[in-house]
């Protein structure tokens, strides 16, 4: 089974999520898998994977433009496919202004579950797609230069892309 992870970044969580997941997968069972950003992705790459998984940023509540397009091409072919967004906001598990020093608001299960609530949900559908798994990961903020944020980790995303390698086989 030859796989596609295509993502829109924008500064730069979501295509390190691509490629962690990109790795996992092919550790998990040595499949084929490729990592392309999404406005790289035409009708040869549809045709020539057998399952996609799509990623983007958020920011100001908004897909990258790139991904959200590729989901209604994807519902279209009729491919298994697989979301997640950096929502880095969201993960982060604090309000907007709050101190540095705040307690994370719920568990990050419940963070994740808002943020594909919000933004993957709405999303799908209106694409018309039905993903065989979805998930939010962390991401980072920045704003005038200064970031406000990292809230990126690793384990939730492997975790999750050796959960999609049973889902995409």
């Amino acid at each position: 089974m030859k796989i596609l992870i295509a993502y829109s970044t924008r500064w730069g969580s979501t295509a390190k999520t691509a490629r962690l997941v990109a790795d996992t997968l092919k550790e998990a069972d040595g499949r084929d898998v490729e990592v392309l950003d999404a406005r790289k992705v035409g009708r040869r790459e549809l045709e020539a994977y057998d399952a996609f998984v799509v990623g983007s940023s958020i920011a100001a509540g908004q897909w990258k433009g790139p991904a959200r397009r590729l989901l209604a091409r994807l519902a279209a072919a009729g491919k298994p496919t697989a979301v997640f967004v950096s929502a880095g906001g969201v993960i982060h598990g604090r309000e907007p202004g709050s101190a540095p020093d705040a307690p994370d608001q719920g568990t990050l299960a419940e963070r994740q579950a808002k943020a594909v609530g919000l933004y993957i949900d709405p999303v799908a559908a209106k694409a018309g797609l039905a993903p065989v798994a979805a998930s939010a990961f962390g991401g980072r903020m920045r704003f005038f230069g200064k970031e406000l944020f990292d809230s990126w980790e690793a384990e939730p995303v492997v975790a999750w892309a050796r959960e999609l390698a049973g889902k995409l086989r």
